[in-house]
């Protein structure tokens, strides 16, 4: 069956349940985000304050999934991974005992340390993916990681935490989160084959001067990490927001996780097509096309569906049906980002994996500044027009392989 599944997949079989294993871990990792906002305003909590504590979350999430790559570099993919399971039971222990005595700081210091787990795991296995797929199935190698990372946080645990939350308190729904972390960590440090990045004697530190002077010596990175930090902004920005704006216009919160647990399963699939579209036609062109010119005009539909169907399940769903494709078509620069630096690709990763973090981080604080003085309909615009933006900026984002077509395409 592994056997069929990997050629099937194109995914290196050495790594096989390293994807099974990033299922149960992004699950247990990210199962609060779907409801957490909504149950910290219901306990007392301003809306200022949840969105200040899910940027400084960002921040968290932002700065380590950059690290995770000179981290791996220095101390190997595995003793990373092991580390990111030893700080999701210690960040789980602060949180809960933060909730319980309702002292604020603690509720910031538990959930800030909460944004190191998943980047250092999740980012950690996507290293492995890059370095150990071949260059052809490279997009579908990253597509399927993906799929599994998207499983966990946005498919499975939401409908999965809203069920646990009819039987149980948010308490014992963070103690499961913890108990499927550890399922997931097990899994694949005992049963993935994970070869080291490279033996450096460099420190951390050295590393990541490395990864700043990398954007300046190629520049297209920088265009690239731009193109990234966007590309998720909705999806962090949406956990938020949503659950509060929706219930504002008629729909309620089973409606809310419902549509967003389905819209990422056609996200999932749609970033398998995508990526296997980016291996046939390009990766650059893909993103160009169809990434965020239909996350912007999703983005646009969710304005009319709320304001003028509220309560509208289905009207609803298919918006975010529109904005899950939209926001698949960003999977062809997981391959397209590593293969612009070919010789450095680690460090390029760094900066695909910064660019993902930062959407944790610019999607909150977006929220933070905008929906609750302007509203949820003028906060969407400007997502529009950031994911618009993105799909023009991704023109610039080249690979050698381009350069050289053009420069003989010139002569």
């Amino acid at each position: 069956m592994k056997n069929i599944i990997v050629n099937k997949t194109g995914i290196a079989e050495e790594l096989f349940w390293g994807y099974v294993g990033l299922i149960f871990f992004m699950l247990g990792a990210t199962i609060e985000t779907s409801w957490f906002s909504s149950y910290l305003t219901t306990i007392g909590f301003q809306v200022k304050v949840v969105s200040l504590l899910f940027s400084f979350y960002g921040i968290f999430v932002a700065f380590f999934s950059w690290i995770t790559s000179f981290l791996v570099n220095r101390f190997s993919i595995k003793k990373v991974m092991i580390v990111s399971l030893l700080l999701a039971l210690f960040s789980t222990g602060i949180l809960l005992f933060g909730l319980t005595t309702k002292q604020v700081w603690l509720i910031f210091l538990g959930y800030m340390l909460r944004g190191t787990v998943y980047p250092l795991f999740a980012y950690s296995f996507l290293v492995a993916v890059t370095i150990q797929t071949p260059a052809k199935k490279l997009g579908r190698g990253t597509s399927w990681f993906w799929l599994c990372f998207n499983l966990g946080m946005t498919i499975i645990g939401p409908v999965f935490a809203t069920r646990l939350l009819k039987l149980f308190d948010p308490f014992f729904v963070f103690i499961a989160g913890a108990g499927l972390i550890l399922i997931g960590g097990v899994i694949t440090v005992a049963r993935c084959e994970i070869r080291r990045t490279k033996d450096t004697p460099a420190t951390v530190w050295t590393e990541m001067k490395e990864g700043i002077q990398i954007l300046f010596q190629f520049p297209r990175l920088s265009i690239g990490l731009l193109v990234k930090g966007i590309n998720n902004i909705g999806q962090f920005g949406f956990v938020i927001m949503m659950p509060i704006f929706l219930l504002q216009h008629q729909f309620t919160l089973v409606q809310w996780t419902s549509a967003w647990a389905i819209c990422y399963v056609v996200n999932s699939f749609a970033g398998i097509f995508f990526g296997s579209l980016g291996d046939k036609y390009g990766w650059r062109k893909i993103v160009t096309l169809f990434s965020g010119t239909i996350t912007g005009l999703s983005c646009l539909l969710l304005i009319i569906v709320i304001n003028y169907f509220p309560g509208n399940f289905i009207l609803l769903l298919l918006a975010f049906i529109v904005f899950a494709i939209g926001i698949a078509a960003f999977t062809p620069l997981s391959a397209l980002i590593p293969s612009m630096v070919p010789d450095n690709k680690v460090a390029a990763v760094s900066v695909l994996n910064l660019g993902s973090g930062l959407s944790n981080f610019f999607g909150p604080i977006l929220v933070t500044l905008l929906f609750q003085q302007y509203g949820g309909n003028f906060t969407l615009i400007v997502f529009a027009v950031l994911y618009f933006a993105g799909s023009l900026l991704s023109t610039q984002l080249k690979t050698p392989a381009d350069e050289t077509s053009k420069e003989i395409e010139s002569v």
